[in-house]
């Protein structure tokens, strides 16, 4: 996908065709001359790969669990993926609150799995990584204080670039729409500042298990985070025009990416994608659009699309698609910050449309 984002420079490789593993999971093919050790770290979902991916490149491999198409919200396990289970060598998941099904197969391996949501919430909570850049913490490593530093900037200097845009932006702090997972949403990995704190963790924890690699792996991370610190400050620019469009989403999944971004969602056609919005719901978004017009409708591809349709059927609203799983990333570097740029734009060339 060629973006109009020149200040990320960021390189995009050719896509590559995905390899499915005889033991049943899909991992992007890595030439083995480029990994410097044999075995796998796993992740749950694809999303997790990719920032674990680009922080152990040329180190180690990193496969995902779970299949294109599938949600995270009810799957069962194959019993090749438990015997995938068994011979990682780290496992990395979000938690039970969206990956329930992985409760009790990760349990039996507390000293390699790492549960995320645990990890990146409370004491770090992105209100204070941005807020309290001048924090009491003085051992926290330089490369995250520049980070913090850098996008509570990117933070203020789209503000300065805003100020044509005023009126949208105060209108935004009004509360449009209460998020279902009220402050807990489980999808991190589409927060900027979680996908920073993961990929930290995964530097630590690579590092104990390959200590010669230490070097490296601490240059894939700062590689990570410049590349993250400007694709933020170029978002910022581009949805500062955006903020008081109002959208629908089919999934109540964004409120990550959402809130650091200052969007402004109105509604949520479902908070469990695997179960279809009742008439009844239907019916009250059908006058939340009557009553705010929203510019856009965002649909996913994992689920069917009968909900969408039947909600704007005459309506005069744009159709969009998010792919929180990013399902159709297929890069060997920068593979998150290609992921996450191709989210934005999802929002950006739905909430433009005339």
């Amino acid at each position: 996908m060629n973006l109009p984002i020149q200040r990320a420079k960021l390189s995009l490789f050719s896509p590559i065709v995905g390899l499915f593993l005889t033991i049943g999971i899909i991992s992007p093919p890595t030439k083995a001359q480029e990994l410097s050790e044999s075995g796998y770290i796993l992740t749950s979902i694809k999303p997790i790969q990719l920032i674990a991916a680009d922080i152990t490149q040329g180190v180690v491999d990193v496969k995902w669990l779970l299949p294109a198409g599938a949600s995270p919200h009810a799957y069962s396990l194959r019993p090749s993926e438990v015997k995938a289970i068994q011979q990682a060598k780290a496992l990395y998941w979000v938690g039970p609150r969206l990956e329930s099904f992985l409760q009790k197969p990760f349990s039996k391996y507390p000293d390699k799995t790492h549960e995320l949501m645990r990890l990146t919430d409370g004491e770090s909570s992105q209100t204070k990584v941005l807020n309290n850049k001048h924090s009491s913490d003085q051992d926290e490593p330089e490369s995250h204080q520049h980070q913090e530093h850098h996008v509570d900037s990117a933070h203020k200097d789209s503000a300065h670039k805003d100020s044509a845009h005023k009126s949208h932006d105060e209108a935004h702090h009004k509360p449009h729409y209460v998020h279902a997972y009220l402050g807990e949403d489980p999808h991190i990995w589409l927060s900027p500042i979680k996908a920073l704190q993961i990929a930290a963790l995964v530097r630590d924890n690579t590092s104990l298990l390959y200590p010669q690699y230490k070097p490296q792996l601490a240059a894939n991370y700062q590689r990570f985070v410049e590349k993250m610190q400007q694709l933020d400050l170029q978002l910022n620019i581009e949805f500062s025009s955006l903020k008081g469009l109002g959208f629908i989403v089919f999934h109540d999944a964004y409120a990550r990416f959402i809130e650091y971004y200052q969007l402004n969602q109105v509604a949520a056609l479902t908070i469990n994608p695997a179960k279809r919005p009742g008439a009844k719901h239907l019916a009250d978004i059908r006058n939340i659009i009557q009553q705010s017009h929203p510019v856009c409708v965002f649909s996913e591809p994992q689920f069917s699309k009968v909900a969408v349709e039947s909600l704007i059927r005459n309506f005069s609203i744009n159709v969009g698609e998010l792919d929180p799983l990013a399902t159709n990333v297929k890069v060997t570097q920068d593979r998150y910050i290609s992921f996450i740029q191709g989210f934005a734009r999802q929002f950006i060339d739905c909430l433009s449309r005339p």
